[in-house]
């Protein structure tokens, strides 16, 4: 898709957007009918329990308005049009995206500060070594970011491998590996793939699960290094890969991607019983380095009851963001805007943050929230997280925070039910219905459930498959991803606008053929804005309800316990905490 279509002037814009009809029975913009309340009944309502029927709670949703939304993406897309389409941490987009938002904050009357947080930079100091020892002495070509996929090189680091040297160390096959590769290999997926692995190289194959699970599994048995080796069932898993992921716990032991030959050598050399051994050796090194973030709050409302509301700033390096995650951004604008004109007079502060490098890893909110003082956390009552609200093929998500959904499905701290209810309660008053979605780390409410914070939000859906009983539900396309510009160029204004992703979208009909695409695009039409009117208003219900509620939780000491959180000390900061991005899921 060339830039030129990508671009979408203001004005052209405006006009798009009032073209695509948002649907009878969803909340929209339209006048405030706010002030006919009575005084008298605007007192009830704040000293009683807020509901979605509360006129004030009601008054602030409307406020907020799709229209108001829009124009903070449109200021995204044009900064991101001028900044070769991308915001993603390390450009010029960013900085001018957070300039953006620093200056829309501050013009609102907002108190707000740039905030910096640490990305500490893994860099290899020297170049890797694997080598056959025995029983076949044979040096390994290294490689590095730069050979990705390429046939020339033998092996590729992992990036955040930390230095390691290992001299003739033996080879030991983990469980699960195909011989001859078939696809679907499960090889060290489980933690009973790796008996008999301690003290030992683990020689795992890609396959079904993200390898930074085998890098974590290898350690965790206590094996001395990882060699992941292409899986070989296929012309394109073949060469070896770049794969920048870190393990949850700290790594101790490098890890390396190999080719398939590579990989096939070390294990007919073990299976023919020759006891194949190795030098492995990485050279990685981190570097502190500081980047900013936005944090701004209400100048009203009680200090000691926080409501912290977050978004991620940055997108990927392959496109603007303009959904994931600009449609969060410019909820939490809109929403700022809307609280700083006074009309809304919340009981407990509410504090926007707008976090760096969620797509690297989560890394500015989890520093954010690992370096609070105990009493910093004990003064933050809930975090509300707002990433994705505009995908063309969206479902109505809500975070699980009981974890009563599915069997698998982690709680969240203590009162992050309560968030679930909070917004599912808004679905329901007006007659829409939602699902649940797990805590899955891939967000930037991570780092506060670590400090036991309750937590929660709203989603619309990313890489995943939507299925014909959803299709039904919610509309749209059957087979196509939720987002099917996820991480694409095409996550811009124009898809967000019309709803309709481009033809070569990864995520449009990926089984089917050009007629199925075309019948997704038109089923798709106009559904981004619908869905983004929709999540908006319920993410905009639950910051007032948080806002507004002297006792959210419903409980004697107005908010759930967080001793347990406090376990996660202040020290545990920089490179030590788990960076799990969206590109957690590589496998």
């Amino acid at each position: 898709m060339k830039t030129a279509s990508k671009l979408v002037a203001a004005g052209a814009a405006s006009v798009v957007l009032a073209a695509v009809a948002v649907p009878s029975g969803t909340a929209t913009a339209g006048p405030d009918r706010s002030a006919q309340v009575s005084a008298s009944k605007a007192s009830k309502a704040s000293k009683g329990a807020v509901t979605p029927r509360d006129p004030l709670a009601r008054r602030f949703v409307r406020g907020v308005s799709l229209e108001e939304i829009t124009e903070h993406q449109i200021a995204l897309q044009r900064i991101a049009s001028l900044n070769d389409d991308t915001r993603e941490v390390f450009s010029p987009g960013y900085q001018e995206s957070l300039e953006y938002v620093v200056s829309t904050l501050r013009d609102a009357g907002l108190r707000v500060r740039v905030d910096r947080f640490n990305y500490p930079v893994w860099e290899e100091s020297r170049p890797p070594v694997l080598n056959q020892v025995s029983p076949t002495p044979k040096a390994y070509v290294p490689g590095d970011a730069e050979d990705d996929d390429q046939p020339t090189v033998d092996f590729i680091a992992m990036a955040n491998s930390p230095t390691v040297e290992l001299t003739n160390a033996p080879v030991f096959p983990v469980g699960g590996i195909l011989d001859p590769p078939t696809g679907g290999s499960t090889s060290g997926c489980a933690a009973a793939d790796y008996a008999g692995v301690a003290g030992k190289v683990a020689l795992v194959q890609r396959g079904t699960c993200a390898f930074v699970d085998k890098w974590e599994l290898a350690q965790a048995a206590g094996a001395t290094g990882v060699i992941i080796y292409n899986e070989g069932n296929t012309p394109e898993r073949q060469n070896p890969i770049f794969v920048d992921n870190q393990p949850d716990t700290p790594a101790t032991i490098a890890a390396v991607i190999s080719s398939y030959t590579v990989g096939n050598e070390l294990l007919q050399a073990y299976e023919a019983g020759q006891n194949p051994t190795v030098d492995l050796k990485v050279y990685g090194t981190f570097t502190d380095r500081f980047l900013p973030q936005v944090i701004a709050e209400t100048r009203g409302g009680d200090p000691d009851h926080v409501v912290v509301v977050g978004a991620h700033l940055d997108s990927v390096p392959a496109g603007p963001g303009i959904n994931d995650d600009g449609s969060g951004v410019a909820t939490l604008l809109a929403q700022a805007e809307e609280l700083a004109e006074g009309r809304h007079r919340l009981r407990n502060k509410i504090r926007f943050a707008f976090w760096g490098a969620e797509e690297n890893g989560l890394v500015g909110s989890v520093y954010y929230a690992l370096n609070l003082s105990d009493r910093e956390v004990d003064r933050i009552d809930v975090m509300l997280d707002y990433d994705m609200l505009a995908s063309a093929n969206y479902v109505r998500f809500v975070y699980d925070g009981d974890g009563n959904a599915a069997p698998d499905n982690p709680a969240g701290p203590e009162g992050s039910g309560k968030v679930e209810q909070v917004h599912d309660d808004w679905f329901r008053s007006r007659g829409l219905t939602s699902e649940r979605t797990p805590f899955d780390g891939r967000s930037d409410y991570v780092g506060f459930t670590l400090r036991g914070i309750p937590a929660g939000g709203v989603f619309a859906g990313a890489e995943g498959v939507k299925t014909p009983e959803q299709a039904a539900e919610y509309g749209g396309a059957a087979g196509s991803w939720y987002d099917p510009c996820y991480h694409q160029l095409c996550d811009n204004l124009s898809t967000v606008l019309t709803g309709v992703p481009p033809l070569d979208a990864e995520g449009l009909a990926p089984e089917g053929d050009a007629a199925a695409k075309r019948a997704a695009q038109r089923a798709m039409a106009g559904r981004a804005l619908t869905g983004l009117d929709e999540m908006s208003d319920a993410a905009s219900y639950a910051v007032y309800y948080f806002g507004a509620s002297k006792d959210p939780f419903g409980t004697r000491g107005h908010r759930p316990d967080k001793a347990q959180g406090k376990a996660q000390s202040r020290a545990e900061t920089g490179h030590s905490y788990p960076w799990r991005g969206h590109h957690r899921n590589r496998r």
